[in-house]
């Protein structure tokens, strides 16, 4: 794919989409010969990844709603789980630099903007991980404090 685009015969954005499709592709093969374990690495990776804090990937989206089908359920809770953690970390701390330094300054309007940037996407990650909680019949009693530490650290 390289040689190809060096070549101007194919455009950057089809490799990422054909790089995205084959890696949807071989997830869902893992799946299919059971290599569950290793599907749930890669995802936890993926969720958590050290500077993403946003939604979750489309394809990420799919591996998941595809572990549901092969009743997998408790993985999937797992790694909403894991992407919660992750993105409430990094919010927690967002919110100590907002208090620490005062108005006006360059990382208190820089991690005011973080927070309102990314708050929505934790919480679209949060709505879709109690929906799959009571699709599973499954409750979470952290669930409650995690949603007021969100409002906690939310400007």
């Amino acid at each position: 794919m390289f040689a190809l685009t060096e070549k101007g015969l194919l455009e950057t954005s089809e490799v990422i989409e054909c790089s995205g499709k084959g890696s949807l592709w071989i997830s869902y093969q893992y799946i299919e010969k059971g290599l569950l374990d290793l599907v749930e690495a890669d995802l936890k990776r993926d969720v958590t990844s050290r500077d993403f804090y946003g939604p979750l990937f489309e394809n990420t989206q799919l591996v998941l709603a595809r572990l549901l089908e092969v009743q997998e359920n408790e993985r999937v809770l797992s790694l909403y789980k894991s992407a919660i953690a992750h993105r409430l970390k990094a919010m927690k701390q967002e919110s100590a630099i907002v208090r620490k330094f005062e108005k006006g300054s360059n990382a208190h309007g820089a991690s005011k903007k973080w927070l309102k940037h990314y708050s929505p996407a934790l919480k679209c990650i949060i709505k879709d991980y109690d929906m799959l909680l009571k699709a599973s019949d499954k409750s979470d009693p952290e669930l409650e404090n995690i949603r007021k530490a969100i409002r906690a650290c939310t400007p």
